[in-house]
């Protein structure tokens, strides 16, 4: 790769920023500069892939509630009701006889 072919930046640290950057850097045998490179690399990745406008997360919002079948709606109970049928009770249970079993 020329010198041509690559673009520089640049940014600003403070004396801490600065000092902790460093140490980071000789701690993984890297340059200041391959420091440099692989945090930007890095953070620019990790940015697209949780990018909130990604289609993968508003597919979703594009969807209309009407539009579904009635069985593909959610019981949408709130906790507290959830809490409210809830009686503290532990006693066994027997289920019902299969209604198909019946002639």
């Amino acid at each position: 790769m020329s010198s041509n072919d690559t673009k520089h930046v640049q940014t600003e640290l403070n004396e801490e920023e600065y000092a902790r950057f460093r140490e980071f850097a000789e701690e993984h045998g890297l340059s200041l500069k391959e420091a440099s490179h692989e945090a930007l690399i890095e953070w620019v990745e990790r940015q697209q892939q949780a990018d909130p406008n990604d289609a993968a997360f508003t597919v979703l919002d594009d969807l209309d509630d009407s539009s579904l079948p009635r069985t593909a709606q959610t019981d949408a109970r709130e906790e507290d009701d959830l809490v409210d049928e809830w009686h503290g009770n532990d006693e066994s249970f027997v289920l019902a006889e299969d209604p198909s079993s019946n002639t």
